[in-house]
């Protein structure tokens, strides 16, 4: 939001070109595109695998991956509005149904699941809340390639972002804590999804039961978002560092390489969790926290520098 401020008409890559310069901007730009184009590839990777082993084991990886990328791509070229007003139809409904989710799971619970707590010690239990907490407070840094450049009211935009990312957040805390609760610890760490699974034991009065393929068009939708988010912000930043105002002709090309990379990006299962535990944490912060410091310091030291040697001529 500070650094929004900053420059309220530039979005974060043209921030980049003129708090740092034009060659250092791009450079940093250029990783910057890496981070969200790479992500995008992750992110293509999560569905197809997910839908191949739990829906279509027979199915080649790489096809499942083509479907979900069209659709990404396609999104992407038909523009922010589009997508936005997509998510406008998509939000309640899928709201709704994960109340309904986390309130049909309760009577599972079991709270003997989070005994002994601190097993292990703290380190382990805080490396694992900064992953999440990562989440949805690191990785949000991919909207300043939109707010608030592209917003008209943004007073309304900076409120809806806080409120955004605090019921990201509190969906994600209690989706875990109900998996631990349900599942117990073992379960819920070996299980690439185990919010599937734990849809597979809802049991309502013999009424409500086999819900995980509405939990699970609901993960598909919600992922189909991020991945749209990270390939648009990748393909405007790579069309803005060669000063093409148009990105939708890059769409296709770029399309094409996030399909093949998602298909090696993680060799094994395994390969993607390491990921995720060891670098990801380091990955995500160097965009969403320290290169927003970083600007926001420079930005902070140019003024006072300015105010300096405008003070001295007077």
């Amino acid at each position: 939001m500070r650094v929004g401020n900053l420059y309220p008409d530039f979005a974060l890559d043209q921030i980049n070109e003129k708090v740092f310069g034009k060659i250092v901007g791009k450079m940093i730009n250029l990783t910057f595109f890496i981070w969200s184009f790479s992500t995008s590839s992750e992110t293509i990777y999560y569905v197809g695998n997910f839908i191949e082993t739990f829906w279509m084991p027979d199915t080649p990886l790489l096809a499942l991956n083509i479907l979900l990328a069209a659709v990404v791509i396609f999104t992407v070229r038909l523009g922010l509005e589009t997508f936005t007003r997509t998510l406008e139809i998509f939000f309640i409904p899928v709201l709704l149904l994960l109340i309904v989710f986390l309130i049909s799971n309760i009577p599972e619970a079991n709270i003997q699941n989070i005994q002994p707590v601190f097993e292990d010690g703290a380190k382990p239990v805080i490396r694992a809340t900064l992953f999440y907490v990562s989440v949805f407070t690191l990785s949000p840094v991919m909207f300043l390639m939109i707010f608030l450049s592209k917003v008209s009211e943004r007073k309304k935009g900076g409120k809806a972002f806080y409120i955004g990312t605090l019921i990201g957040g509190i969906i994600l805390i209690l989706v875990i804590m109900l998996d631990i609760l349900v599942l117990g610890p073992d379960t819920t760490a070996r299980n690439i999804a185990p919010s599937y699974t734990m849809a597979k034991k809802i049991n309502v009065g013999n009424f409500l039961m086999r819900i995980e393929a509405i939990i699970a068009t609901i993960w598909i939708i919600t992922t189909y978002t991020r991945a749209v988010m990270y390939f648009y912000v990748s393909v405007v930043v790579f069309s803005n560092i060669f000063n093409i105002k148009d990105y939708r002709p890059f769409t296709t090309a770029l399309g094409m390489i996030m399909v093949f990379y998602s298909s090696i990006v993680f060799p094994t299962v395994s390969s993607s969790g390491k990921f995720n535990k060891n670098i990801w944490l380091f990955y995500v912060a160097t965009y969403g926290l320290v290169m927003p410091l970083l600007l926001f310091i420079t930005v902070k030291l140019k003024n006072i520098i300015k105010k300096h040697h405008h003070s001295l001529q007077c």
